[in-house]
């Protein structure tokens, strides 16, 4: 394999990290998204690959749409042959003695431990988080020469994954890189946020307090397996009546117009919707693709590629984009539902605030419908007091105005 060439002049704290990382050949980078850790990892690649000519390095990611990005990144940004990059997950599969090998976590754990055995291999873990699990951790077992984790949120909100099984395979937090760190430093766009508040349909607010009320007799009633088990239940069906609000699709369709051509990503948690959204923008002469996991490898690849390249001006998407794919030409994100994780709010946000040449501002409309995402979304706002100006408005469709 030719040597690394890296497109982009290294920042400050990506020096830094590397030189805390240099010593071991080990650490995690707690960068916040869009802060520049695939860079970061090209960088410690490029290191290791000066010094290891016969070495190869196994990228284990979460998702195939990570995957694509890293396919895509290796090649415009660190000047990889495609034919140097094998590619492992639930729909392809490589040779295995490529310099370069790229997992979905999914694959990884079934081979990494006897893959590992008489090579010199580094091994980086994106999205390291996602790795704490006692199945994911499989994927970290085996004899590495170096290793590298790179995540946002490396520790984990609800069990110790990160003390147990992250931190003692691929080492501790090494160098942190935070918003108020990136904003000053200008590395992420200025942003506004605003909230956007729409209501739920007779029938869907009626679906809504039938659950709320459900969900209280089941707290008062007290503890146990099966209530545990109904509770979440419960939650999770009223979580759905908000995600599924009828009014999300044209109020998300409407934000899209006011900035009708600008680039603009629009997430949905649901498939089914998105494709829908879509099919609106389209018929409203918007130049829309779409991306998500149930598309074909190769049609998913060029749709991102295209909207990156400019030839649409809108990308509609489902989680496929919470961890992975760097979109830094768009400037407006419309949030049109979301999930109670703050993991995947930080991920989000990560995506729209890239900077990029030409870039002045970023916005960010987040539609919400309940008290609940209301809280939410007031929380992040006390969090965000000195980075950004939060609004908030009530949504309107055409037939509201």
């Amino acid at each position: 394999m030719k040597d690394l060439v890296l497109k982009f002049l290294p920042r400050d704290w990506q020096v830094r990290a590397l030189e805390k990382w240099k010593p071991e050949r080990r650490g995690i980078v707690k960068v916040v998204t869009g802060g520049g850790k695939t860079v970061f990892a090209q960088m410690c690649l490029q290191v290791f690959f000066e010094e290891a000519k016969n070495g190869q390095a196994l990228i284990i990611v979460p998702t195939v749409s990570l995957l694509d990005q890293w396919w895509v990144a290796l090649q415009e940004e660190a000047g990889v042959s495609p034919d140097d990059i094998g590619l492992i997950s639930g729909q392809e599969t490589c040779g295995g003695n490529e310099p370069i090998m790229i997992s979905v976590i999914n694959s990884a754990r079934s081979f990494t431990e006897e893959f590992s055995k008489d090579r010199t291999l580094f091994l980086i873990v994106d999205e390291c988080h996602r790795a704490g699990s006692p199945a994911n951790a499989k994927a970290l077992l085996g004899k590495f020469v170096a290793t590298l984790g790179l995540s946002a949120t490396p520790e984990r909100e609800y069990d110790e994954g990160f003390e147990e099984y992250i931190a003692p395979r691929l080492g501790p937090i090494i160098h942190e890189y935070t918003y108020v760190d990136a904003s000053r430093d200008g590395v992420i766009s200025p942003f506004s946020l605003t909230n956007v508040r729409i209501d739920l349909l007779p029938d869907e607010e009626e679906k809504y307090r039938k659950y709320s009320r459900s969900i209280a007799s089941v707290l008062r009633a007290g503890s146990g397996d099966d209530a545990d088990d109904k509770l979440k239940r419960l939650l999770q069906l009223r979580a759905a009546v908000s995600t599924n609000a009828t009014r999300r699709i044209p109020v998300a369709v409407k934000l899209v117009e006011f900035h009708k051509g600008e680039r603009a990503v629009v997430f949905h948690e649901r498939i089914g919707a998105a494709n829908h959204i879509l099919s609106v923008l389209i018929d409203r002469g918007h130049r829309a693709t779409i991306y998500h996991t149930k598309i074909g490898p190769a049609v998913r690849r060029d749709n991102l590629r295209l909207f990156r390249k400019g030839l649409f001006d809108v990308l509609v998407c489902c989680r496929a984009l919470d961890e992975g794919i760097n979109v830094p030409e768009a400037s407006v994100a419309v949030v049109a539902s979301s999930t109670a994780s703050h993991r995947q709010r930080i991920q989000r946000l990560g995506r729209i605030l890239r900077a990029a040449k030409g870039k002045d501002m970023a916005s960010v409309y987040t539609i919400f419908a309940t008290e609940e995402e209301r809280k939410r979304l007031e929380e992040e706002e006390e969090n965000l007091e000195g980075i950004t100006s939060v609004s908030w408005h009530q949504g309107q469709t055409e037939t509201d105005a």
